[in-house]
C-alpha cells in the first residue's frame, strides 16, 4: 500500500459543537476517525476546484483531543449504562401529535487537526521559513482556513479558536524529529488517537494461554472476546485458576491486574467497514442517496485504539489517520499508514501474570 509522504503540514485548532458522539452501533464518544477523513477528503475537493491549487493532495489527517463533553444526563435508574443522551425534543406536527424521538446524541470538542499536503504544485506555495511565510503560503494558509472555518465536522458547527492560530509547516523526513519537538508544544495539553490494531492480537495471543480467563467453550479467544477483555474489569478466583474443569465458584475472588502491555488508554474506535456482499454495479442497488457508483452493504469495523500524549510521539506524521486505498476481501478500513510497526512483549512470568490486587479497607481522604 503507497501513501504519499506530506510535503507540508497544515495544523489548525477547532472549537465543534453539537457534532455527532454516536461513533458506531457499539460505541459513543468522540467522533471516529472516519469523520475526520471525511472532513480531510471534503476539503481536499473544495481546494482542487482552484485552478491554483487543483494538485494539491490531502494525504492525512492527525487527531489530537483537547477537551471533549458529551450532552448527556447521569440517571440513577438504568439498565446498562449510568448515563443518558439529551435527546432534542422537535416541535409537534401539523394535527397536534408528537414526532418519533430520534436518538442523536450531540457533544462539544476541542481539537487539533494535522493535515498533510502532498503535490506537485505544493512546492511554489510553502516557504524555506516556517515563521517568515511568504505571500504565496499566506494566500495558502488564508484559503485554507476559509474552506475549514465553513465546513462542518462530525455534523457538528466548526468554530476557531481564539488564541492558537493555524499553522502551515514546510515539512520533510529529515527534520521530521526536529520540527515535532516545536510543533507539540502548541498542541498540549491533549492526546493523540492512535490505531493499536497488532495491541489486540498480541492480546488474543496472550489470551490463549490462559483458558480459564474466559468463560466460553471456544479453544481460544476471538477478537470479539478480546476486545471486551480488555475493556471491562476482570476478577479471577484461586479455585479458577487451580484447575481449567473447577466449575464451583468458590474461592477468592479478586481483579486480575491489566499485563504490562496493556498499559496506556486504551479504547474501542471504528475504523472503516466490512463489506457483508460482492461489489454491486453501478443501479443494481435501489434506494441509493446517489446511484452514481458501484455499491455494497457494510457493517462497522471496530478495532482498538489508544489516546497517547504528543510529547511521546517522536513524528507527528505517525498520528496522521487516511483510507487504505487498496481494499482487500471487503475491508474498506482506515489506516496509519506512517506509524511504525509495535514490538509487543506479551511473555509475562507465571507469578507476575497470575499476581492479584488487594483492596485498601480503609482510604484516606485528600483534600484538593
Amino acid at each position: 500500500m503507497h501513501q504519499t509522504y506530506p510535503k507540508a503540514l497544515y495544523v489548525v485548532r477547532l472549537n465543534v459543537e453539537n457534532a455527532s458522539i454516536i461513533s458506531s452501533h457499539l460505541t459513543w464518544g468522540f467522533p471516529a476517525p472516519s469523520a475526520f477523513t471525511g472532513f480531510m477528503h471534503h476539503l481536499q475537493r473544495q481546494l482542487n476546484q482552484i485552478a491554483e491549487y487543483a494538485s494539491i493532495e490531502c494525504c492525512g489527517v492527525g487527531i489530537i483531543s483537547h477537551q471533549f463533553n458529551p450532552q448527556i444526563t447521569k440517571t440513577n435508574s438504568f439498565r446498562y449504562s449510568p448515563y443518558q443522551l439529551n435527546l432534542a425534543r422537535h416541535p409537534l406536527k401539523a394535527d397536534g401529535s408528537t414526532p418519533a424521538m430520534i436518538e442523536e446524541g450531540k457533544g462539544h470538542f476541542e481539537v487539533s487537526l494535522v493535515i498533510g499536503l502532498a503535490g506537485d504544485g505544493l512546492n511554489p506555495h510553502l516557504s524555506a521559513n516556517d515563521e517568515d511565510l511568504s505571500t504565496q503560503t499566506q494566500s495558502l494558509l488564508d484559503r485554507l482556513n476559509h474552506l475549514v472555518y465553513n465546513m462542518r465536522l462530525a455534523g457538528g458547527s466548526v468554530f476557531p479558536h481564539k488564541r492558537v492560530k493555524a499553522k502551515l509547516i514546510n515539512w520533510s523526513e529529515h527534520d521530521a524529529v526536529d520540527k515535532t519537538k516545536i510543533l507539540r508544544r502548541s498542541v498540549l495539553p491533549g492526546f493523540a488517537l492512535q490505531h493499536r490494531h497488532e495491541l489486540l492480537i498480541a492480546h488474543q495471543n496472550w489470551l490463549a494461554q490462559y483458558p480459564t480467563y474466559l468463560a466460553t467453550q471456544k479453544n481460544s479467544p476471538d477478537l470479539l472476546d478480546t476486545l471486551l477483555d480488555i475493556h471491562r474489569f476482570n476478577f479471577v478466583s484461586t479455585a479458577q485458576e487451580a484447575s481449567v474443569d473447577q466449575e464451583s465458584v468458590d474461592g477468592v475472588w479478586t481483579l486480575r491486574p491489566r499485563p504490562e502491555h496493556l498499559k496506556g488508554w486504551l479504547v474501542p474506535i471504528p475504523i472503516g467497514y466490512a463489506a457483508l456482499t460482492d461489489l454491486q454495479p453501478q443501479g443494481v442497488i435501489k434506494g441509493l442517496r446517489h446511484d452514481d457508483y458501484p455499491a455494497t452493504f457494510v457493517e462497522t469495523l471496530i478495532s482498538l485504539g489508544e489516546w497517547q500524549s504528543p510529547h511521546r510521539i517522536k513524528n507527528i506524521v505517525d498520528t496522521l489517520w487516511n483510507y487504505n486505498t487498496e481494499p482487500t476481501n471487503g475491508l474498506y478500513e482506515l489506516v496509519q499508514p506512517f506509524a511504525p510497526k509495535l514490538d509487543i512483549d506479551t511473555s509475562l512470568p507465571d507469578e507476575d501474570t497470575h499476581q492479584s490486587f488487594e483492596f485498601e479497607s480503609e482510604i484516606e481522604e485528600e483534600e484538593f
